[in-house]
């Protein structure tokens, strides 16, 4: 095959890929859920870095958005927390405490 031949071969898999691949600027923004006894403030920044606050405490991350469309939270000593988003808000469920939905504010 030529080089012209395969340009709308590759133009082709360009296309397909970013109509797959999910939109992290959608994401950005302030996300509020419940938990067991107080209020927990979700932060997306359009930088890719993010914030979990709560009345007690604020915990800073990186975040991400993978292919398939699962939003990973990367905290700093190197745990990642995988949560999706849909309808319902984002939804993250943290190892021994449980889910959390997060709703847009």
């Amino acid at each position: 095959m030529t080089t012209k031949s395969l340009l709308p071969v590759a133009l082709f898999l360009f296309l397909a890929f970013s109509a797959c691949s999910p939109d992290k600027e959608s994401l950005v923004g302030k996300y509020t859920a419940q938990g067991d006894a107080t209020e927990v403030v979700l932060t997306l920044g359009e930088d890719g870095r993010g914030t979990w606050s709560t009345d007690l405490d604020e915990i800073s991350f990186k975040w991400s958005l993978s292919q398939d469309g699962q939003v990973w939270l990367h905290t700093t000593d190197g745990g990642v927390l995988s949560g999706t988003h849909g309808e319902e808000g984002l939804v993250l469920t943290l190892p021994g405490v449980g889910e959390f939905v997060f709703s847009r504010q």
